[in-house]
């Protein structure tokens, strides 16, 4: 794993430009055949506000994974498919990452995401992201719940009182329920994970359905490269 090189820009606003919105046909064919777009009624802009960003700002391509961390496939595609992504795209500064939270599979799936960004308060929003995928288990079985929450916070030195505090206001509720919105309405989103990989320069963008193997990705980033 490569997460020690993680770099996040936090507290920078990203502007994806000409983001796929309309999406047609069903869910397994977009699973099985990642899709293009060169409508440009289909095309709009979107600014994800303060969104944490891993890897460098200026990148050609970003690629964008809509997630929930209680997402069985998105461990997959994290513990699978990302680190290679990470070592040959991110860390060279040709692409970067942003997550979009899509919390719906259970009552700890808004919480969960809501701890991220109490822990981006103290700059360690992917840190505390990548644990929440490591020690993932069973929907809503108690791996997720509050006190499991403030573990993690603890095991990354984060100051305890501040986190909690940001907890119990649901200092970030709000965003999340942007981002959850977003991923719907914006991208199209009702499974997890789903990915827009989007060549900021140009516009173009590909979007796919599933943990989709590295190879898939690789072959789409060069692609908008």
């Amino acid at each position: 794993m490569v997460d020690t090189k993680k770099i996040a820009v936090a507290g920078a606003a990203v502007v994806l430009v000409a983001i796929l919105v309309t999406f047609a046909t069903s869910y397994m064919s977009d699973f099985d055949t990642p899709r293009t777009s060169t409508t440009e009624d289909e095309f709009k802009t979107l600014e994800l506000k303060q969104a944490p960003v891993l890897g460098s700002k200026t990148a050609t391509v970003t690629i964008i994974e809509v997630g929930d961390y209680q997402c069985h496939m998105c461990k997959i595609w994290f513990e699978e498919t990302r680190p290679q992504i990470i070592e040959n795209y991110i860390n060279t500064g040709k692409a970067n990452l942003v997550f979009v939270d899509m919390p719906f599979l259970g009552s700890d799936s808004i919480p969960a995401s809501e701890a991220t960004y109490c822990a981006d308060d103290q700059g360690k929003y992917w840190e505390y992201h990548s644990m929440l995928f490591r020690y993932q288990q069973e929907i809503d079985d108690g791996w997720a719940n509050a006190n499991r929450l403030q573990a993690i916070a603890f095991n990354l030195d984060l100051d305890i009182e501040q986190f909690d505090k940001c907890m119990t206001t649901d200092d970030h509720y709000a965003r999340v329920n942007y981002n959850k919105q977003v991923a719907v309405t914006e991208f199209g989103a009702n499974s997890t994970p789903t990915f827009m990989i989007v060549n900021t320069l140009s516009g173009e963008s590909q979007r796919v359905v599933g943990a989709h193997p590295y190879s898939t990705f690789e072959n789409l980033i060069d692609s908008l490269i």
